[in-house]
């Protein structure tokens, strides 16, 4: 799913955005995944309009032919309650079809069984299979006290829904607010080590290869815009930098709340040559032996037992974000971008 924008469920405009293109290039150049908000992105007082807007948008979008849709980013809806999708169920009906799927907020083993079931109708008045993006964000996920059980009883549910999930999200900013924290532009999440310390354990419970499930890192909240060259400013330098880190701890894909983010979000993705060099050396090995290897490169110990999942893992990764050419840099590719969208600037 890559980079996942947000955008407010009252935005008027978002189906015509998507019909003309416009989230498919510019700045939106990369965007794979929209995500149409009325939770948090949404005060409450506008939450009934920002209801009719999305179900209006999407009846819009019903009338599309499937090649208009399918040109632009996959769609998905983040609603605060089952019950208010059913509401939505209701007044939506059919055009429930042109989203791929409903991001539940909030989750604890009490509510999630109930976003599942709303799922199932949803599914239905769509006409099509709807998937789940459950988001852990709650204070007993968060508190120390609490989290090991109710980290335990949601893993049994959303294993037995696997199927049906693409990603399972986290929310480091509902976190923090439950500490009253907010983290500067200079610093990752990952500095904030109360909020580290849930995201590796969410890591170590839905992170593990067997399980096959993929969990999207946080949001960056901090972005800039206007700069000729990338990574330049402070917040893309921290958002480079976390991007690493989410990759190196286990996350794939994150949660974007500005399009600047993208283009940096999905470079850090790319797998270098080295790895990917490695890694196809090591699942070819495993069909016939296993023991040491030597890498392409002679410069590291490629061993195909302990190494295998993340090889697997390399390759499904090269599939979606591509690999670089050799002696290339993830900045070549930002530079490449830029480049371009200052050309067509004149």
């Amino acid at each position: 799913m890559g980079a996942a924008l947000y955008t407010p469920g009252s935005r008027a405009d978002f189906a015509q955005k998507i019909l003309n293109g416009e989230y498919s290039k510019g700045a939106f150049a990369g965007l794979t995944t929209l995500i149409i908000c009325l939770e948090d992105a949404v005060a409450d007082t506008e939450l009934e309009q920002a209801e009719k807007n999305a179900i209006s948008e999407f009846k819009k979008l019903e009338e599309a032919s499937a090649e208009q849709l399918a040109a632009g980013p996959i769609l998905f809806l983040r609603i605060r309650t089952p019950d208010q999708l059913d509401k939505l169920i209701k007044n939506a009906g059919t055009a429930l079809s042109v989203i791929t799927g409903i991001v539940f907020p909030k989750c604890s083993p009490d509510t999630l069984p109930l976003f599942f079931e709303a799922l199932n109708r949803a599914s239905e008045a769509a006409g099509r299979k709807l998937y789940a993006l459950p988001l852990l964000e709650t204070k007993e996920v968060l508190y120390s006290e609490s989290r090991e059980q109710t980290l335990a009883e949601l893993y049994k549910i959303i294993q037995s829904e696997a199927e049906r999930i693409l990603t399972v999200r986290v929310g480091a900013t509902d976190f923090s607010s439950l500490y009253g924290l907010r983290r500067p532009a200079e610093r990752t999440i990952y500095d904030v080590h109360i909020i580290r310390d849930c995201l590796i354990a969410i890591l170590n419970q839905f992170g593990r290869s067997e399980d096959g499930f993929t969990v999207s890192g946080p949001v960056y909240e901090h972005f800039s815009v206007g700069e000729r060259l990338w990574l330049s400013s402070k917040p893309e330098q921290t958002l480079w930098e976390e991007v690493q880190l989410d990759i190196l701890n286990g996350f794939k894909g994150k949660t974007c709340i500005h399009p600047s983010q993208i283009p940096i979000v999905n470079a850090g993705h790319i797998i270098s040559f080295e790895a990917y060099e490695d890694a196809k050396l090591i699942l070819n090995e495993s069909k016939g032996r296993n023991g040491v290897l030597q890498s392409p490169k002679r410069n590291k110990m490629n061993e195909v037992k302990p190494h295998l999942s993340w090889a697997k893992k390399v390759i499904a990764q090269a599939e979606v974000y591509g690999v670089l050419n050799e002696n290339y840099q993830p900045i070549d590719v930002l530079n490449h971008l830029r480049a371009n969208q200052l050309s067509n600037q004149y």
